[in-house]
């Protein structure tokens, strides 16, 4: 029998969710819920949802339709009160990253969720990209020997960003691309130097991690001329080993071993959404099975970059992280 979930936050992404849970086997998207009821209108026109099924809160939607799970898509600010309600109702959930904006909240929660039992799981979408998983793959077969050395960028053209603020690209993009770093080198850091400027549109980050592996990262949303692919978008990574290196540009791939020809590295079919996958991974966790990496235990390690980037920003300092509570990453 399918699972009743709740859609909460319906702006874009918020609509893009629907759209993926009322396609999931898994699942029945039985509210979407969101204050603003301009929001609730447009979504009810553009996915042609039943008027009872749009509600102001979570506490209305839970009464008129018993739930199972919220996917929570609302904006960064409102991710933990909307956590605290789903979990005062034993509901698993979903939510959008940045987790939180704020660590201690992020623990707060996590402690919450798994004394209660309920699973909780924060939609860190890029680690399930195809080309992430064959980068992770390569590295962690050892065809590059030990990596020292992790290089990222990525720019884009976005004049009028999802998340505001000093620090918006760090809390938007770097919540997806930091954590992808973390995943790859498999390790937690233990120095992090970062500054955000451009108003906030743009971010620079080093990270020293326990192995003695370096990590540099770079993005910014004014980036200009490059408007010819994906919108604008372009991204590159380097992983660097003393018996090879990798070269990611967007979703290809080049792997360069010592005394071999460089060659491409196939990403692997993509049979399902990231989002798919997502919804496929609370459903198991609703189940009892706790998915590998999204859990909001393994994400607390990435909420700490992500903490230690904002007080080094502010301290203009290398600084160490802060990690309440143990992490499974």
């Amino acid at each position: 029998m399918a699972t009743g979930l709740a859609v909460v936050g319906l702006g874009a992404r918020g609509r893009e969710w629907a759209r993926e849970v009322c396609a999931h086997r898994a699942f029945d998207l039985a509210a979407c819920v969101d204050l603003d009821p301009t929001a609730r209108a447009a979504a009810q026109r553009e996915l042609g949802l039943a008027a009872a099924g749009l509600h102001a809160s979570i506490e209305d939607a839970h009464a008129a339709t018993p739930l199972g799970a919220v996917l929570i898509a609302t904006p960064p600010q409102h991710h933990t009160l909307a956590c605290r309600t789903a979990l005062e109702r034993g509901l698993g959930i979903l939510v959008e990253k940045p987790f939180t904006q704020d660590l201690a909240e992020a623990i707060e929660l996590v402690d919450r969720a798994e004394a209660a039992g309920v699973p909780l799981l924060v939609a860190q979408s890029y680690r399930r990209l195809r080309v992430h998983r064959a980068a992770r793959e390569v590295v962690r077969s050892g065809r590059l020997g030990e990596v020292r050395q992790v290089i990222c960028q990525h720019y884009r053209i976005e004049p009028e960003p999802a998340i505001q603020g000093e620090h918006s690209t760090l809390w938007d993009l770097g919540a997806h691309h930091l954590d992808a770093i973390r995943d790859l080198v498999d390790d937690e850091p233990v120095a992090i130097l970062a500054s955000s400027f451009d108003e906030g549109l743009s971010a620079q980050v080093l990270l020293e991690f326990q192995n003695g592996a370096r990590a540099t990262y770079h993005a910014t949303r004014r980036s200009s001329g490059h408007r010819f692919f994906e919108r604008g978008k372009e991204h590159y990574l380097r992983a660097v080993g003393d018996r090879g290196t990798l070269h990611v540009l967007h979703r290809w791939l080049l792997l360069f071993e010592s005394g071999r020809a460089p060659r491409l590295v196939r990403r692997g079919r993509r049979d399902r959404t990231e989002e798919a996958q997502l919804l496929d991974e609370l459903d198991a966790a609703l189940r009892g099975a706790m998915p590998d990496g999204i859990s909001g235990r393994a994400n607390i390690g990435t909420m700490a970059i992500l903490d230690a980037c904002v007080r080094s920003a502010a301290e203009r300092a290398w600084v160490a992280p802060h990690v309440g509570a143990t992490t499974d990453a």
